[in-house]
């Protein structure tokens, strides 16, 4: 077993807002009697046997701020483990502190395959357990963000908006799990269930295969990197700002599907994958996408030796510029219920369904300077048939987050998205937020965050822009909202255990 001097040392080896929605897939009713039970037995082993950490902390017996900031964004390091399939550099299974119980002797391993291939389950119940919500204050009672809550100056209706169970660790030095399932209102929703196999074929870190439902890797860090909102990425289905209310497909949609993904010399990482995408009934499977990656200075990609070391008592902090570009082709049938549809071919309901062909580009970049980080991208979408009558329009989408990590626990930063739709042969409407904030951890796995939302819009399309995560309402799809308006303060509350 691998020891360490210091967490320094040991390194080198959703939230969500209102102005971000998680896409909820394969939901069922909270009221179902088994789905209750389950729950409900896995809630009470993490508090029996968890010993409120985290499940990854818990494994590999180190603090949280090894992997995370304020969570869950990550540090260099903590990209690293996330990128290699959930895996530490080197040998996986050196860097375990809890010990796994074996599941097949060692033996096995030569006279395959004649024998099981043997494998590991952690000793310990591989499980953590969190929850998210905010209390909100609206300053301006004319605003949207006002409207939208009732009119209400002051509320704590979302304090405890979700719930989350999650499950995640090795099953040996190859292949890694991780499965996510979210409780709110509307019910429970299986968010992720993914297994990670590393290091197919040919030199380390080259050649992995994830498979299940899982996010598309669009960029070399996280899907969560982001102190402001849920998603580092402003997230939506331009076909549910359209009205849609099925088959609502979005690019970082979590889909059933397979990825071949990879670091090459430390430098360069891709990914190329197939999913299922969202459709209101079962289609070919067509969904493609594509991804490439460089990192300049810092960390390698792959955590191991060559790089940038963190410096001391920073785990967080390296000189480093990361770019990213991806493409992405998909097919989605939907319904609108809007208008009359126009008929798509082999639809089975030719009265409401629509087959929408996407083609997305896009790219980002990430400089950080020490404590400091700016976090950029954009992207274009082409819908050839997003509109209730059957005609296409384009989504342009642009966000900058910058950061600085003031303490090892107090990361100020801002945030400003821009949004624009524009349909074919009508109105561009577009929409704009700036979002200022702080995030805090008062214990590692406990954090507050207090942000204020300020929006402009210029008209809004057929559902709003509540769809995206806006909350201005301009009176007409044409007309816009004068200045930029205070749509609310938040204050976030988590803890993961």
């Amino acid at each position: 077993m691998v020891r360490f001097e210091n967490e320094s040392q040991y390194a080198l080896q959703r939230r969500r807002t209102p102005m971000h929605r998680v896409d909820r897939n394969a939901r069922w009713s909270a009221a179902s009697t088994a789905a209750a039970c389950a729950l409900f037995v896995g809630l009470v082993l993490v508090a029996g046997k968890a010993h409120a950490v985290p499940a990854f902390a818990r494994q590999y017996g180190t603090s949280c701020q090894t992997c995370h900031t304020v969570y869950p964004v990550l540090t260099p390091f903590g990209e690293a483990f996330r990128r290699n399939g959930y895996r530490f550099p080197g040998t996986n299974s050196d860097s375990l502190r809890q010990e796994p119980t074996s599941l097949g002797a060692d033996t096995s391993k030569r006279t395959f395959p004649n024998s099981v291939y043997p494998a590991t389950v952690p000793s310990g119940v591989p499980l953590a357990f969190g929850i998210n919500g905010q209390a909100v204050l609206h300053p301006d009672g004319k605003s949207g963000g006002a409207q939208k809550d009732n009119k209400t100056a002051f509320t704590l209706n979302d304090l405890t908006a979700e719930a989350h169970l999650w499950a995640a660790g090795p099953i040996d030095d190859q292949i890694t799990y991780y499965a996510e399932l979210t409780v709110d209102d509307s019910g429970i929703a299986f968010e992720r269930g993914e297994f990670h196999f590393g290091d197919l074929f040919g030199p380390q870190h080259w050649f992995n295969l994830t498979a299940g439902r899982h996010p598309p890797t669009l960029s070399s860090f996280g899907i969560h990197s982001s102190y402001m909102a849920d998603t580092r990425w402003l997230s939506t289905s331009v076909t549910e700002l359209y009205g849609a209310d099925g088959g609502k497909w979005d690019l970082w949609g979590n889909y059933n599907g397979v990825e071949m993904n990879g670091v090459i010399a430390g430098r360069f990482n891709y990914a190329i994958g197939l999913d299922a995408g969202s459709n209101i009934d079962v289609r070919n499977t067509q969904d493609v996408y594509a991804m490439v990656g460089f990192k300049l200075g810092g960390m390698r990609l792959d955590g191991e030796a060559g790089g940038a070391a963190p410096e001391g008592g920073r785990p967080w902090a390296e000189t480093a510029l990361t770019v990213d570009l991806f493409v992405q082709r998909g097919v989605s049938r939907f319904h609108n219920p809007v208008g009359t549809a126009v008929v798509a071919p082999g639809a089975t309901d030719p009265g409401s369904a629509y087959a929408d062909q996407v083609l997305t580009f896009g790219g980002s970049l990430r400089g950080q300077w020490g404590s400091l980080t700016l976090d950029a991208g954009a992207r274009t979408e082409h819908h050839d048939q997003a509109l209730f009558d059957g005609t296409g329009a384009d989504m342009f989408v642009q966000w900058d987050e910058l950061s600085w990590v003031a303490l090892p626990w107090l990361v100020p930063a801002l945030r400003f998205e821009y949004l624009r739709l524009s349909p074919t042969g009508g109105q561009i409407v577009s929409d704009y937020r700036i979002t200022p904030g702080i995030a805090a951890l008062v214990r590692p796995n406990v954090k507050l965050i207090l942000a204020g939302w300020f929006e402009g819009a210029h008209g809004a399309p057929v559902a709003g822009w509540g769809p995206a995560g806006g909350m201005a309402i301009p009176s007409s799809t044409g007309s816009g909202v004068v200045g930029v308006e205070n749509e609310g303060v938040g204050l976030t509350f988590a803890f993961a255990f």
